[in-house]
């Protein structure tokens, strides 16, 4: 019976295709990178950066004795200056008044007055610009929508609201019935529009919204003006559910 001879394997010389496939592909994916590298967004460069320093400057309970590791400050003789503490909502505060505060002031014309503490934002800007002359309700229509909006982004750090309206007591005219009526009069009902519409938002309760009502102290020597432009309305928008 005749022997079977085996073929010899023939050598693949074509084994370094399969080496140079990769290695292209490689290759390619580093230049697809290297080319979204240099289609820079700052406004996102800068968005990253902002969470990055929040993200790195707080700890613990919202605060932290550390400097911040973006946020050292240089001075004369390059001298390290503590950043400030912050809080742990401090970051969804200061994003809602980047839409805030521009929202408000293309309606009006000015700026609202604002002061942050750790728990709380509050906004202030002359009665005037709320409500109508000498009317108890509605409030300006625009002025109403741009609150609307804002008590509904407020909500992702806010459990209590507070309404506060701030006014001169002097006499406005005779009502219906010929009796003296005051600005605080007046304020008390707008104060209730006020409370309406907050109350008008589904997700906000009768509970979260506070009423309350201040007399301005005269200055001395200042003359009243239009006393609606001397009032102020005030909202406090606080969270204070870490705290309980």
């Amino acid at each position: 019976m005749a022997k079977k001879h085996k073929h010899e394997e023939h050598v693949n010389h074509e084994r370094w295709l399969v080496s140079f496939a990769d290695m292209m592909t490689l290759l390619f994916a580093l230049f697809v990178v290297l080319y979204a590298l240099g289609q820079a967004d700052l406004t996102k460069l800068k968005q990253l950066k902002e969470s990055v320093q929040w993200a790195f400057h707080i700890a613990g309970e919202g605060k932290t004795k550390d400097t911040g590791i973006f946020d050292q400050q240089t001075g004369g003789g390059d001298v390290s200056v503590a950043a400030p503490l912050v809080t742990a909502q401090d970051g969804e505060m200061r994003e809602f008044l980047k839409n805030v505060l521009p929202d408000y002031e293309e309606i009006n014309g000015r700026s609202l007055t604002i002061n942050q503490t750790d728990d709380t934002v509050s906004m202030t800007a002359p009665l005037s610009d709320f409500f109508e002359a000498n009317k108890k309700f509605p409030i300006k229509r625009e002025v109403q929508s741009w609150l609307g909006r804002t008590l509904q982004a407020s909500l992702t750090f806010t459990s209590d609201i507070r309404l506060i309206i701030e006014t001169p007591d002097v006499t406005i005219g005779p009502d219906a019935q010929g009796r003296p009526v005051t600005s605080l009069d007046l304020c008390i009902a707008r104060l209730q529009a006020l409370r309406r519409v907050v109350l008008q938002n589904p997700e906000i309760r009768q509970h979260m919204v506070t009423c309350e009502w201040r007399v301005q102290k005269a200055e001395a020597g200042k003359g009243l003006g239009n006393w609606e432009d001397e009032a102020q309305v005030v909202i406090a928008l606080s969270n204070t559910r870490g705290n309980r």
